[in-house]
């Protein structure tokens, strides 16, 4: 049998609104969960955002997409069995619902956006300014304002002779007022010259301000790490001492008593055990560093960090005027950021204690990325180190690890810290999936990664063992590619170094100075023909 091409019509116009129930409905009850994700992620924002009241609005929309829903749903399955002249009256009134929810989120988000603007906050490790508030409403609202102009062109063809008489039974050969907007449109109204010049207008506006800005969030909206230019001396800037405290050992007690006895009077030394004497090297061994001699001939001068063996401090293939940048990486799973904040600042004393030793130039606030966020970066201008840390588990989707594992390839370095024994249980096996076949090993105390610019003879300084006290690593082609210290290094940097001694804590700050020389140097070096 023949199918008449108006029977298709009911299809044609439910389908899409039960597509569209759908994603409402998702996002009903999804939205706060969402809304909750992303203030714990991005702790700085929750109470910005409270006071402006976001938290009630994204609560009413959530319940307006709720009822958008079921009403678009119920109307599709009416259009698709029912042939009735109310029917496309309820179909028409959805589709009006539908324009009031896409309003509300623009409007949402608009609030939400201005928020961040006031408050001069920071978003993936961007500042919120004017250029990236419409970059990301632009990325928010797209989706929606398609959808809604998708719900515009049924809401026309509702409104056409054919689907009339589909649904009413009422034969009219007059066009409907559907078919008048649809004819207006294809030959340009009475003033066809006047149509198409504001056609032409409107298109390269749209152009301009929508598809222009659209396809470049495409790319991202990151900015591109630099790494400082200038001429620098691979040299150990700090000299470190090694004493040996001389200890006493007390006289044996000796016994005489029958050399054919059956009973031995041999009592052992607490100093013959191995333990003990492995114990007794480690203790015996202090390290005093002596900030004034450099290789042991002079004094030690800021700023003299780098590559290309010059006096500026610098490398060859950085940027003029460039920043240090310390970036947090965000995931799923607790105290991610910790040190971020305004109180402990721990990554922020660490950049101004590096600018200090350095003289480089440093970000004068902390910076936290996603992870899929390093896909943005362009080739040679990612950041050369990113750091990791956290107290539980590690819960990163096999998309972000491929994006890791890609970042590592391309020349980066993973600094991770461990917060917690749960933590260091969770990055050993995060360790194995980033980087199958590359082993976690112990860095060997003579690695370079010790050596410049700070010398530390027995490797890392031991901090709090979460995990143990020696620095581990994964080294891929001859580069170490993962830094893990199991001791909490950034638990040292925070303002009054939880409690450490002030001279260990300096010690914790020169590793990281190492950790950064090693990733600069290393990441250039990899990324030069990305550059060239």
């Amino acid at each position: 049998m023949r199918i008449r091409p108006s029977s298709l019509w009911p299809a044609f116009l439910g389908f899409p609104l039960a597509v569209l129930a759908i994603v409402l409905g998702h996002y009903a009850f999804e939205l706060p969960a969402l809304y909750d994700g992303v203030i714990a992620t991005h702790r700085a924002l929750a109470a910005p955002l409270l006071a402006a009241g976001v938290p009630q609005v994204v609560q009413t929309f959530a319940r307006v997409c709720g009822a958008t829903a079921a009403a678009l749903l119920v109307v599709s399955f009416l259009t698709l069995f029912v042939m009735r002249g109310w029917v496309l009256w309820f179909y028409r009134k959805c589709c009006v619902m539908s324009y009031v929810v896409a309003f509300l989120c623009v409007m949402l988000v608009g609030k939400a956006t201005a928020t961040l603007l006031e408050g001069s906050l920071s978003v993936d490790g961007t500042l919120v300014n004017p250029v990236t508030q419409f970059f990301l409403r632009w990325h928010l609202i797209w989706p929606v304002l398609l959808a809604a102009l998708g719900v515009a062109l049924l809401h026309v063809l509702t409104l056409r002779q054919r689907v009339i008489s589909l649904y009413t039974g009422i034969h009219d050969e007059r066009p409907a007022a559907g078919d008048r907007l649809i004819e207006n449109v294809l030959s340009n109204g009475r003033d066809p010259a006047f149509r198409k010049s504001v056609l032409s207008s409107v298109g390269l506006h749209v152009l301009v301000i929508l598809v222009i800005p659209w396809l470049l969030t495409l790319r991202g909206c990151v900015e591109p790490y630099r790494v400082p230019k200038g001429s620098g001396t691979p040299t150990t800037l700090t000299a470190v001492q090694i004493h040996k405290l001389v200890k006493k050992k007390p006289k044996k007690k000796r016994f005489v008593v029958n050399p054919k006895s059956a009973i031995s009077f041999h009592i052992p030394d607490l100093d013959e055990s191995v333990a003990a004497k492995q114990v007794d090297e480690q203790t015996q061994l202090t390290y005093q560093a002596d900030p004034t001699r450099v290789m042991g001939i002079g004094t030690a001068a800021a700023g003299k960090m780098g590559a290309g063996g010059g006096t500026t401090g610098g490398w060859p293939d950085g940027m003029e005027n460039a920043k240090v940048r310390f970036i947090h990486l965000e995931y799923n799973g607790g105290g991610w950021d910790d040190g971020m904040d305004a109180t402990m600042r721990g990554d922020q004393n660490f950049l101004d204690r590096f600018h200090q030793l350095t003289g480089f130039k440093v970000a004068t606030q902390p910076e936290s990325h996603s992870i899929g966020l390093l896909r943005k970066y362009p080739k040679g201008f990612a950041p050369p180190f990113v750091y990791f840390t956290g107290d539980g588990n590690i819960n990163v989707t096999e998309g972000e690890m491929r994006t890791l594992r890609d970042y590592l390839l391309d020349g980066g370095l993973l600094f991770a810290s461990c917060r917690s024994p749960a933590w260091d249980r969770s990055f050993r096996a995060f360790a194995q999936r980033l980087m199958p076949g590359e082993p976690l090993v112990t860095i060997a105390d003579d690695d370079t990664l010790f050596q410049i610019p700070y010398a530390f003879p027995n490797g890392a300084p031991p901090l709090w063992h979460h995990g143990g006290f020696r620095a581990l690593g994964i080294k891929h082609k001859g580069r170490w590619v993962v830094f893990y210290h199991p001791g909490d290094i950034n638990d040292a940097w925070k303002t009054g170094h939880e409690g450490m001694d002030p001279a260990m804590a300096e010690g914790a700050i020169q590793m990281g100075v190492n950790i950064i020389y090693y990733s600069f140097t290393h990441y250039l070096e990899q990324t030069r023909k990305y550059r060239q």
